[in-house]
């Protein structure tokens, strides 16, 4: 089991509370706490940072991994080593990161200047290919559509959507004749004209 020890946050909004807690690295990021070492308090002052020193000890040794910031603070707390911060990288700034992404951009340019593969001209030419049948396709359709237009939807009431006993009846009223008196299942006599 890889651990690692690292913070969790608690607490209410802009009212961070952390505590130090040993989790299983190769489960997900909210999987279950191995156990709580401790906890850390940026807002009070000084800042509090309330750690068991034998616990950690024993996670390290057994191959529990800190995250920067635990390290950071277990460092200032002295239960390890300290660590210069000036050796750790910093973030770059936004200016420098613009900076590299217009040289990025530079050398992408560069690349694109350079001659394509045979390959890929062929990819692009298969696809303006199919592009073209598929405007065709849908030229044609609406042809079609202008040409021969849809046919007339049949009423509800059309003989073809009706019970066969029904078009039977309107085909009589139609011929102006007179349905045959039938018996129901009730015993009764129907009539219709």
């Amino acid at each position: 089991m890889a651990a690692k020890i690292k913070l969790q946050r608690r607490g209410a909004k802009n009212k961070p509370f952390y505590r130090v807690i040993v989790q299983d690295e190769s489960g997900a990021p909210v999987s279950s706490v191995v156990e709580i070492l401790g906890t850390y308090n940026p807002l009070v002052e000084p800042t509090i940072f309330d750690v068991d020193k034998e616990k950690t000890l024993t996670w390290i040794k057994n191959g529990a991994k800190p995250t920067d910031k635990v390290r950071i603070l277990l460092g200032k707390a002295g239960i390890l080593p300290p660590i210069d911060l000036a050796s750790l990288p910093k973030r770059k700034s936004k200016k420098e990161e613009k900076a590299a992404a217009e040289a990025a951009g530079k050398e992408s340019h560069l690349k694109k200047l350079s001659p394509k593969k045979p390959s890929l001209l062929k990819g692009k030419r298969n696809l303006k290919q199919s592009l073209k049948q598929k405007n065709q396709k849908k030229k044609r359709k609406k042809k079609n559509q202008q040409n021969n237009p849809p046919p007339l939807k049949l009423r509800r009431t059309s003989l073809k959507t009706c019970p066969p006993k029904l078009i039977k009846r309107r085909r009589m009223r139609r011929k102006g004749g007179r349905l045959k008196k039938r018996q129901t299942r009730r015993g009764r006599n129907e009539g219709t004209s």
